[in-house]
């Protein structure tokens, strides 16, 4: 499994949300008058590296997993353009919850964020 970001997002840490924690701060600034026309971080604390998140994924997987070279140009918005049948196959494989990979992914969204330039973790402090 090949990856293209950053020296830095690959051995650095960046912080992770669980998608429940995420939904239950969203209700939050939906409701409270404080959070009205305010922007919030939302994250419950965790950290990963995408050099290890890469690692577990391709064990997952049963693929090989390739380091990160610097001079690889790689674009995941063509590759993953016509994935979708693929994707079918692992949710049928491992029983999850059927959709599509275009209704649940956007590959050009990802495109900045796997190339930081620095390390990225939230503060929860303004919730607070």
């Amino acid at each position: 499994m090949e990856h293209q970001s950053s020296v830095a997002l690959v051995v650095g840490v960046t912080g992770m949300t669980d998608a429940r924690v995420l939904a239950q701060q969203h209700v939050w600034a939906a409701v409270t008058k404080k959070a009205k026309n305010e922007a919030f971080n939302c994250t419950n604390g965790d950290v990963f590296s995408w050099r290890s998140m890469w690692k577990l994924l391709s064990e997952v997987f049963d693929v090989e997993f390739v380091e990160l070279d610097e001079k690889d140009e790689f674009d995941i918005v063509e590759l993953m353009s016509d994935k979708g049948e693929i994707w079918d196959l692992i949710v049928e494989k491992y029983g999850l919850h059927k959709t599509k990979m275009k209704e649940i992914a956007c590959y050009e969204a990802l495109v900045p964020v796997v190339r930081f330039e620095f390390q990225h973790v939230s503060s929860m402090n303004k919730k607070e």
